[in-house]
């Protein structure tokens, strides 16, 4: 994906290999910037004190001050992305509003998805794609995107997640990205046929198959559920779940 912009990049992992490894993958991302490639958690919390990037590679299981705990001490904290060998952050890295979380051994397909999700969302906020205004109409949506009328079926729609500033519409075939709030599209949908299961995502509850723990499962999809709305989910799918 390209860029008008070069943004900045920090690398935190007390793993020299894997942080070798995150910096081979960038070298093919010309506008991705590192500026600094750290062993701890504690050494960025320094780095943070006079300096700021645009995007974070952080490890979560780090000795003395783990990813998490320092992400949760930053006040403004760049676009993040987890490297993780444990599957089970994956939850909580949803919680943080982090960009993507990737799980190590990390392979360059995964990781190309979600450094171009970055840059996207980058430039969304630094206006370098067109702001879209979104109509809600009683069967369909209509974004404007990238200098683009594009008309949605609501019915079409298995997921949307809202990410900052903007928000993504997911369907079987395509993704669709705009600059619009989360809450102004779920006050607009029908509450009868899509749910809010976490702070991110609204279902569609029409695609809902099952529920896995605290992930909805829609047309081959997981989506994370927050603990506090999963029996509502529950409830909605109108089945009872052990």
């Amino acid at each position: 994906m390209e860029s008008k912009k070069t943004y900045s990049c920090l690398i935190i992992d007390d793993e020299a290999l894997a942080r070798q490894l995150i910096q081979n993958h960038l070298l093919k991302f010309p506008n991705i910037q590192i500026i600094q490639s750290l062993g701890s958690a504690v050494e960025a919390a320094a780095f943070f004190k006079n300096n700021t990037v645009d995007l974070l590679f952080l490890d979560i299981q780090m000795p003395k001050l783990s990813g998490i705990d320092f992400l949760k001490s930053l006040t403004n904290p760049p676009k993040v992305i987890f490297t993780t060998a444990y599957s089970e952050f994956a939850l909580e890295g949803y919680e943080l509003n982090v960009i993507d979380y990737l799980l190590k051994p990390i392979t360059f397909e995964r990781f190309e998805k979600a450094v171009n999700k970055v840059v996207e969302i980058l430039n969304l906020e630094n206006n370098f794609v067109e702001k879209s205004t979104t109509k809600i109409e009683e069967t369909s949506i209509v974004i404007k995107s990238s200098h683009q009328l594009i008309k949605i079926e609501i019915a079409d729609i298995i997921y949307i997640e809202g990410l900052h500033k903007y928000i993504k519409i997911i369907t079987k075939d395509k993704t669709y990205t705009t600059l619009f709030s989360l809450t102004a599209i779920e006050n607009e949908l029908p509450n009868s046929q899509f749910y809010r299961c976490h702070r991110s995502f609204i279902i569609n509850l029409t695609k809902l198959k099952l529920i896995d723990g605290h992930q909805a499962i829609l047309e081959n999809m997981r989506v994370p559920i927050s603990k506090t709305n999963k029996a509502e989910l529950v409830t909605k799918m109108g089945k009872q779940i052990g």
